[in-house]
């Protein structure tokens, strides 16, 4: 669903006469290029880098093609025949918008050139173009991006194209070849040059010179330009001499693919939020490089993985969130205490790891989450009013957060506050300095009356904290979302993140029913996703928080996206690290060994077990490291694993029988007379929350440490994860093939 102004609906209509022929094209003779096409013939792309991912894909065909039927005479060009162009930053190559992006412009291009005295058209008005990531001004023939600051690139008007790569020329040198071409040839028939010709050049029936090229008219449909540099001079004229005909690069009039509205991408359904960590007022601009890298990648799975799901005409969008740029925090006073000597590192670390401490720092901490806050609202406001379709079809929001990213979001979201701690602290300090006055009378005095203060202030704050929770209960019954954010959440993703061990210096502990919500609450998040590299020095799991034996059993490992069958996450067993499995296995064949004995054996067991004591043992290095290690097994063995092994060997539970839960404290202790199916319930996680990336077989795991926690943006097994999790409709799909 979009919303068009009048000068749109004007080249809408224009378009309208010629829709039934391009509906009635097969989809093998689309005449827009499609990433489906793109990637047509390429299985195994693991040079990402050198695949175009751009809204018109850079393929050229052989010859031109026609959406309509072609033209017998010269005629003024159509706008479905003239293409826009725009210059991504640092590049030279002009990229063509997508023809609804294109045909918008042409229409607002031709408005602008006519007389306004209606006033209907706002000449202003900028166009959403680009997947509606970018805007254009067509009066200054600038496209800018909507959501972050970046320099303005130039756009242009293809009228005359290259026939070898169908770039456009210039707009001066085109806009004069149109006007001749028109003027000289306009309602002559379209043809060629003839072939039955003596040897030697065609005739020229038209030229046009420029400083540095000319321009030959064979015939009205047989347009050659040729360079006058001194080189391509000489080789003509060697040409010439041998009875060649001249070499020039041909040039097409309108370009090979006509535009069309139906070339548009869907709609956006999922909007997600992607959030940096530090290092940002290092690299001023990175995280719109790493959001554009993992949106092109998420584009890449969905048209490689998923072609029939390009059809479904809806899709994520990523938005870049830059939290830092815009804080100066301290106004330099770190960098004017910082000595010179290793400038260059002291300035890293100043700019990246300098974050964490203003962030745990109580002066600085608001202003990093109300700067992270302010933005994310400001990015969804201009968000919500130029895609008014977003919020009626229900749309969904969802954040990507990478290391510190994914605290200050976990903090915005969940509202957490440090000031609630202040009561703690303020009466750890008063009975600190009670013990060290030593008898001190004023001391001790002073320190009463702050406590009776403290205490005025002790009998207010339970009644405040029961009247927050009350207001939680009621706000979640309805339905209602952190006021913090004008948004719910449906998903948090968090990559390379540390906030496993910010929430356990919180006093965040194991205890509940294995549920999410003991961390984040569902009503605040549906699910909480915590990816990481196994390298990746500051990322931490956080499914232990919530049931503590979690740390004896393996994160889930992340599909790789070529992977022929990919188990759903959801039916994937847990599994035990290795050396917790074999304690495991070395325990119950003692336990069976023990079985074994007490029963009434054979006698030839009896007899070798006789002569076995008889016998007097020798010494073996071997023996003994074997003794040692049957030594160890209860030793490797955690409270929780000696638990489970206890509870596997008792009767199961009968129906009817009360289930007792053991309090926080007894779930450390081994002999809890607790039922096995309960202790089972308990020790499952409803869902999963770590998600571990595969490493590489030929992976170094001490460079990784190095390269793994910015490694995320372009992994394209992150891609596949995220895509068929902001699709969860593509999981199905996936599981079925």
């Amino acid at each position: 669903m979009d919303f068009h102004s009048p000068a749109d609906v004007a080249v809408m209509s224009m378009s309208t006469s010629h829709s039934s022929a391009s509906s009635n094209s097969s989809d093998g003779d689309r005449l827009y290029p499609s990433l489906e096409n793109l990637y047509q013939g390429s299985e195994d792309d693991e040079d990402f880098d050198s695949i175009a991912l751009d809204e018109s894909a850079s393929v050229s065909p052989s010859h031109k093609r026609y959406l309509f039927p072609q033209k017998e005479f010269v005629e003024d060009l159509r706008p479905e025949e003239i293409r826009w162009f725009y210059k991504s930053e640092g590049s030279k190559k002009w990229i063509s918008f997508i023809g609804y992006d294109s045909l918008r412009i042409e229409c607002r291009y031709r408005a602008l050139n006519l007389s306004n005295e209606s006033g209907d058209i706002d000449e202003d008005e900028k166009i959403l173009v680009r997947g509606g990531l970018y805007e254009v001004d067509v009066k200054s023939k600038k496209c800018a991006p909507v959501y972050w600051s970046e320099e303005e690139s130039d756009i242009l008007r293809g009228l005359w194209f290259e026939d070898s790569n169908w770039q456009p020329l210039d707009e001066e040198f085109a806009v004069q070849i149109e006007t001749d071409h028109i003027a000289k040839f306009k309602g002559m028939r379209l043809e060629n040059a003839p072939t039955d010709l003596p040897k030697g050049p065609k005739p020229v029936i038209h030229n046009i010179r420029f400083k540095d090229f000319h321009v030959d008219w064979n015939a009205t449909d047989e347009i050659y330009k040729y360079n006058e540099s001194a080189s391509s001079k000489l080789l003509r004229n060697v040409r010439q001499s041998l009875g060649w005909q001249k070499s020039g690069t041909r040039l097409r009039r309108g370009y090979c693919y006509e535009a069309v509205m139906d070339d548009k991408p869907p709609d956006i359904c999922h909007l997600v939020f992607v959030i940096h960590g530090i290092g940002q007022k290092m690299d001023t601009g990175s995280i719109v490089r790493c959001t554009k890298e993992i949106r092109d990648r998420v584009k890449y799975m969905r048209t490689k993985m998923f072609p029939d799901f390009d059809h479904s005409f809806q899709r994520a969008e990523f938005l870049p969130v830059q939290w830092r740029s815009s804080l100066r925090l301290d106004g330099g006073t770190v960098e004017s205490i910082t000595p010179h000597k290793m400038k260059g590192v002291r300035s890293i670390l100043n700019s990246s790891a300098m974050d964490i401490l203003y962030y745990t720092s109580p002066l600085y901490r608001y202003e990093i989450t109300n700067s992270l806050k302010t933005e994310l609202v400001r990015l969804y406001q201009m968000f919500s009013a130029r895609h008014p379709y977003f919020e009626a079809s229900n749309g969904k929001i969802s954040i990507v957060a990478h290391s510190l990213g994914s605290v200050i979001s976990y903090d915005i979201i969940t509202g957490w506050n440090p000031v609630n701690l202040y009561d703690q602290l303020m009466n750890s300090l008063l009975n600190e300095e009670e013990e060290d006055a030593h008898g001190n009378s004023e001391v001790l005095s002073d320190v009463q009356v702050a406590k009776d203060k403290d205490l005025r202030l002790s009998a207010v704050w339970p009644r405040v904290k029961d009247l927050e929770s009350l207001m939680k209960s009621i706000r979640a019954r309805q339905g209602k979302v952190n006021k913090e954010l004008p948004f719910s959440i449906e998903n948090l993703f968090s990559i390379g993140s540390p906030l496993a061990v910010f929430l356990a210096l919180r006093g965040i502990r194991p205890q509940g029913l294995g549920t999410q919500d003991h961390i984040l609450s569902t009503t605040l998040c549906k699910r909480l996703f915590n990816i990481f590299h196994p390298s990746d020095p500051v990322a931490y799991r956080l499914e232990p928080l919530i049931l503590k034996h979690y740390s004896t059993i393996m994160p889930l490992h992340i599909h790789h996206f070529s992977a022929p069958k990919k188990e759903p996450y959801s039916k994937i067993p847990r599994r035990a690290y290795a050396a917790f499995t074999g304690a495991i296995d070395e325990l119950t064949q003692k336990n069976k060994d023990e079985d074994s004995g007490d029963g009434e054996g054979s006698g030839k067991e009896e007899s070798s077990d006789v002569s076995a004591q008889a016998k007097p043992q020798k010494f073996s290095l071997s023996g003994w490291f074997n003794n040692r290690k049957k030594k160890n097994v209860a030793e490797k063995l955690t409270a929780e694993l000696r638990m489970m092994n206890k509870l596997g060997n008792e009767p199961e539970v009968k129906l009817g029988t009360d289930v007792t839960y053991p309090e926080e404290n007894e779930l450390d202790k081994t002999d809890t007379d607790i039922s096995g199916d309960a202790f089972l319930d308990l020790a499952e996680l409803e869902y999963r929350l770590d998600f571990q990336l595969k490493e590489q077989r030929m992976e170094n795991s001490y460079l990784s440490v190095l390269t793994s926690h910015t490694s995320y943006w372009t992994n394209k097994d992150v891609a596949y994860f995220l895509l068929i999790h902001l699709h969860p409709e593509l999981q199905e799909q996936e599981s079925s093939q």
